[in-house]
């Protein structure tokens, strides 16, 4: 990993995200770049330009003392630090528009798992657009030796899936050997609930005949990255389901994943599949998009 991009949340007690990415880059050699965020309406000051212009200023210095008195307890001295305040009332576009520029590897930030159909968090925005992964950081702290979970599509032939996939399981074995843990991946066999109610299919069968479709695939996973069998999970289940469960079975201290990038609509009414996982999930996310080029 290059550079880290920290995102500070004043309005959260634990700085969860700066502890996280201080040790991330303590065991992958990461710079960071932390940000805090201030916007505040000033339609109630004069219209004098200077007069807004110093209020402006003035909050910003605030924030930033309170970043820096953060910053003094977090003993992280040994590290590459720049921190800065942004005035910035859409934080997400802020990050879009930063990550584009420049070289950020992953951008972390206390994950905030709640949404109604007509408000969208940040978080939500940038799961669905930011270039860079994002990693959404829950409060559990990690633990030695609790792996590191990769959520992969193995049912599609679509090259932009597979080469995703390769993408999520290469970003999480780096994480693993950075954090000195096991890689493990897990599939979710997608059965239609309504057909199975209906008693239309077996599903038993219809799974013991996918997971034997699966077997060339698995076995040229297990031989590229070295895994045991026990480090591969087949489970029978819609995703959002099946990845928190095996997530929390195995205590993982990360999952990583794709998102589709729905935006608009589409993505009010369908979902990505790592939102709704998101809702589930007790530990951190990692959330990675294609390739533009894929």
């Amino acid at each position: 990993m290059d550079k880290l991009l920290i995102i500070m949340d004043p309005k959260h007690k634990h700085q969860t995200a700066l502890s996280r990415g201080i040790e991330l880059a303590r065991a992958t050699g990461a710079s960071l770049e932390i940000v805090a965020f201030i916007h505040e309406y000033l339609d109630a000051l004069p219209s004098d330009p200077v007069v807004q212009n110093n209020a402006r200023t003035a909050l910003i210095e605030l924030r930033q003392q309170w970043l820096e008195k953060i910053l003094a307890l977090a003993d992280c001295d040994d590290l590459n630090v720049v921190a800065h305040t942004v005035w910035a009332k859409q934080i997400h576009q802020w990050i879009n528009e930063h990550c584009e520029r420049e070289n950020i590897s992953t951008v972390v930030k206390t994950g905030h798992r709640t949404e109604t159909f007509l408000y969208t968090p940040t978080d939500w925005h940038l799961i669905r657009e930011c270039p860079a992964p994002v990693m959404l950081v829950a409060d559990n702290k990690w633990k030695k030796a609790h792996p590191i979970l990769a959520a992969i599509d193995l049912s599609s032939e679509k090259p932009v899936k597979r080469a995703l996939n390769n993408r999520i399981i290469d970003h999480a074995w780096r994480l693993a050997k950075a954090m000195d843990t096991d890689l493990h991946l897990v599939h979710a066999l997608h059965t239609s609930v309504v057909l199975a109610d209906l008693d239309i299919i077996d599903t038993a069968a219809h799974t013991r005949k996918r997971e034997e479709e699966l077997k060339p695939r698995i076995e040229h996973l297990r031989n590229t990255w070295h895994l045991n069998p026990e480090q591969v999970h087949i489970v029978a289940g819609p995703a959002q389901k099946v990845i928190p469960s095996v997530a929390n079975k195995i205590k993982a201290d990360m999952v990583v994943m794709g998102t589709t990038g729905k935006t608009g609509l589409a993505a009010k009414v369908v979902g990505n599949t790592a939102e709704k996982v998101l809702t589930h999930l007790r530990t951190d996310l990692v959330a990675i998009k294609p390739a533009e080029k894929e």
